[in-house]
């Protein structure tokens, strides 16, 4: 009898001793997370040509953006093909329910490698110095899928990383400057997103030669303490392994603020496309070539379609519930760290796909979650026109970190919006996009677009009518001239209130003449910062 109430006595020690270490821990979290609130942690979550209608949350939203979708449904594209109805994503539906959500946020550039340039340095894609050494100051530019970034320019990681932040990057890279990494060309064959295990053991060497080649580069210089489980342009998918790179990060970074980019390479248009069917991506192979071991990072493919199954979800959208447990496990981790509370999560796209490397809605306006619990009030959702050019300013609010000049002039600080707050004076009544030799302002209620071209694409495109795009190529333009009416006019505008689709263009009525120079005088005074030639918007 004496034994065994030794040994309860014994065993109630013992659980004493482990509660109050876990208490201490807790604590020493929660003081942690105090300490550090003036430098949270940021996560910024950039998917690839992800469109409303491809999260649960904003799927039926289609007054809010023009999507696939929502184009079927009003009947202005008959050939579209929808989005399958039933989208399961529980987490990032729980990042907007719990956070905000930009309604009018609008990247700039509308196509991957614009577009994230923009994102890291806040500056407008022409200004970038490797487009300008294309197309030198004063000529006609371009933009298309340029610029990259150069390592001797300012971004946001240099400018966090200065500031104390230990930063990172895993996903999809997209803005490496041409022939600065000796690496051997991929055919289409080999640059397949889903390559089966014998298919890719084919060229799998010349894949690994690639993939550390563009590490050896890209690892200094840009800002990164840590570059890992990297996709260099499209290739082949394997978002398990990116996972196990994000969830290192974090794990090695929870004493100390940290950064932490994760530029997906997901979906990449719509879910059913092939590459995007999950049971068909061979987990052993990567874009660093085959994988010693199976990712257990994210769960298992029987998981996920037992789930999909449960929830009468199409299988053909399985990859918006494998991204999802992407975003899932980052917070699980955050949790269990006890440093989800001091962490800022932004969930946004590239762009979307119905317009992309456009200036219509469907390619630059895409939903915006930022989440940062007990900072930002939960199903808080903003109507301020807030552009791509905005994130690193407000990244650097929010860090208390001081930008360099060129990164702050371009965008404005929205931090007091996503903090409940009213739009700051003199915020702005108008933004700039910009594609291919195609530039728009949008403002609250209207969008004008002018496709100005130089004289050999002019020439190109009167060689061949209507086979020759604005981009100034023949390839690469998306359906776009078959999605909105107006595409071929030089000049448009679109009262987005009544058309948000885009497909009445009122450039040329009477009672808009008023507007359109309005909206004419708006884009010059954007063209007149800008580095190259405009047709008569950059005249003096």
């Amino acid at each position: 009898m004496l034994n065994k109430m030794d040994n309860i006595k014994f065993l109630n020690r013992v659980l004493m001793i482990a509660l109050v270490a876990l208490l201490l821990t807790s604590h020493k979290n929660k003081l942690n997370a105090q300490k550090n609130s003036d430098k949270p942690n940021i996560i910024l979550i950039l998917a690839d040509d992800l469109d409303a209608d491809e999260l649960n949350y904003t799927y039926n939203d289609f007054d809010t953006w023009a999507t696939q979708t929502g184009a079927v449904k009003k009947g202005f594209f008959k050939g579209s093909r929808k989005v399958a109805s039933g989208l399961l994503t529980p987490n990032i539906d729980k990042l907007a329910k719990e956070g905000v959500m930009l309604n009018r946020f609008y990247v700039t550039g509308s196509v991957c490698t614009p577009s994230r340039y923009v994102f890291l340095t806040g500056k407008y894609a022409t200004k970038g110095i490797h487009l300008q050494e294309s197309y030198p100051a004063g000529s006609y530019a371009t933009l298309n899928w340029s610029p990259a970034l150069l390592k001797s320019e300012n971004n946001i990681a240099k400018v966090l990383k200065e500031n104390g932040y230990r930063t990172g990057i895993v996903g999809k890279w997209h803005n490496t400057p041409h022939n600065e990494v000796k690496s051997k060309k991929l055919t289409n064959k080999e640059r397949k997103p889903d390559p089966t295990f014998e298919e890719f053991m084919k060229y799998e060497d010349k894949m690994a030669s690639n993939y550390k080649a563009h590490m050896d580069f890209f690892k200094e210089g840009f800002g990164w303490d840590v570059v890992d489980r990297m996709q260099w342009g499209n290739s082949v998918v394997n978002l398990g392994w990116m996972a196990e790179g994000a969830l290192n990060f974090i794990e090695q970074s929870k004493n100390v603020p940290f950064f932490l980019f994760l530029p997906l390479p997901v979906p990449h248009g719509q879910y059913h496309f092939s590459y995007n069917d999950v049971k068909q991506l061979n987990p052993r192979v990567s874009a660093a070539g085959v994988l010693d071991k199976i990712p257990t990072s994210l769960p298992s493919n029987e998981d996920l379609y037992r789930r999909l199954k449960e929830n009468n979800i199409p299988e053909e959208n399985a990859m918006a519930t494998h991204m999802d447990d992407y975003v899932g496990v980052l917070i699980e981790k955050l949790e269990t760290l006890g440093i989800r509370d001091n962490t800022l999560i932004i969930f946004t796209s590239d762009h979307g796909s119905r317009g992309k490397n456009s200036c219509y809605e469907g390619g630059a306006r895409v939903p915006f979650i930022a989440n940062w619990p007990g900072h930002f009030k939960p199903g808080t959702e903003i109507n301020s026109l807030i552009a791509s050019n905005d994130v690193a300013v407000t990244l650097a609010a929010v860090t208390n970190s001081k930008l360099p000049k060129e990164m702050a002039q371009d965008g404005f600080n929205f931090l007091p919006q996503l903090k409940g707050r009213s739009a700051p004076k003199g915020w702005r009544k108008h933004i700039l996009i910009e594609a291919g030799n195609s530039k728009g302002v949008v403002t609250k209620s209207w969008k004008y677009i002018a496709n100005r071209v130089s004289p050999e694409v002019e020439a190109k495109m009167k060689a061949a009518p209507r086979k020759v795009f604005w981009s100034g190529v023949d390839h690469h333009n998306y359906r776009t001239e078959k999605l909105y009416p107006g595409y071929w006019d030089a000049d448009q505008l679109y009262h987005l209130d009544s058309d948000l689709y885009e497909q009445t263009n009122l450039v040329n009525t009477s009672e808009n003449k008023q507007k359109v120079s309005e909206m004419k005088a708006m884009l010059r005074s954007y063209v007149s910062d800008l580095p190259h030639a405009f047709g008569e918007f950059s005249k003096k």
